[in-house]
């Protein structure tokens, strides 16, 4: 097991536009990030959202001796109110037993156009290779929003309970007595403790993107700070122990299916499963606030154009 844990701040970046690529780094571009999220298709229907998550810097530029392995991905619901989130060493070798089939899948595709075409039939051009079992810990759990379109999303891990819910800042002078706005996020357990901050840069959409000019990250428009208050009640071997001893059987009818076939919770993993749980779930925290403010003002747009017809 890997003790060394990630630094206790880190920045929110976009790295490409519409949101398809973020990162987790520092102030300094020339330090490695320490986590980045891929989503090819960050704005459309629900059926096409599927993120992945990696431990390390851009995997487009990875070198060889510090490679960038997912480690997450998630699912979500129509209004961005549940999400499924598969975690662990594993999901890189899930990924690749889906590219093997989809590999196979194309290439007899191929095949049967060459028969029908009255074609000889043609050998791969490199060999197909059948799925592999995984060996590295998967595990699967669902947060969820408290009510409809609110702040808080819920979810547990390794018997401790989180929550994401947004920050009250009180007015000053004559609206000292003003109930305040909710603007930031924090994340607390469920004794009230703040684990974690994530204090959001509000003019971040005006802002020009900071150009850097070279690989992995050619360019990167801050978001926001992630912060580590304070140390979870429960460690990162103490949550492995709970997840391995304690599978929690009476959720997985409400898991997908396409999750939860991959399941493997006696697997090694070799990062910190609360900090990387933490980090993934802010990043879906935000983007979902960010997502579900225009979604509303789409819906509210076909509203009024469906009255005007």
């Amino acid at each position: 097991m890997d003790e060394e844990t990630p630094a206790t701040t880190l920045n929110l970046y976009r790295r490409l536009a519409f949101g398809r690529k973020h990162l987790f780094g520092h102030d300094n571009p020339d330090q490695a990030a320490t986590y980045f999220v891929i989503n090819p298709v960050p704005q459309k229907h629900s059926a096409q959202w599927r993120p992945v998550f990696y431990r390390g810097d851009n995997p487009k530029y990875a070198e060889p001796d510090s490679p960038s392995k997912p480690i997450a991905r998630a699912l979500r619901t129509t209004m961005w109110n549940s999400f499924q989130i598969q975690l662990g060493d594993g999901v890189s070798e899930v990924l690749e037993n889906k590219a093997r089939v989809k590999k196979r899948k194309g290439y007899e595709r191929a095949q049967k156009m060459r028969r029908f075409f009255c074609m000889g039939e043609k050998p791969p051009k490199e060999p197909l290779e059948d799925p592999q079992e995984v060996q590295g810990l998967v595990i699967v759990f669902k947060m969820s929003r408290s009510r409809f379109l609110g702040r808080r999303l819920k979810w547990k891990l390794g018997g401790e309970e989180y929550q994401w819910k947004g920050t009250r800042r009180f007015g000053t002078g004559p609206f000292k007595r003003a109930k305040g706005f909710s603007h930031d996020l924090k994340l607390v357990d469920k004794n009230n403790k703040v684990i974690a901050t994530f204090e959001k840069d509000r003019w971040a959409s005006y802002k020009r993107s900071e150009k850097l000019g070279r690989p992995p990250n050619k360019k990167r428009q801050f978001l926001g700070t992630l912060r580590w208050s304070s140390a979870p009640d429960a460690s990162d071997v103490e949550v492995l122990e709970h997840i391995r001893s304690h599978p929690d059987s009476k959720d997985a009818p409400k898991l997908n299916k396409k999750l939860t076939k991959d399941l493997n919770l006696q697997g090694p993993h070799s990062g910190n499963i609360v900090k990387e749980s933490i980090a993934f779930t802010c990043w879906i925290a935000v983007e979902a606030e960010h997502r579900l403010r225009y979604k509303i003002l789409d819906l509210i747009e076909e509203v009024a154009e469906s009255f005007g017809e």
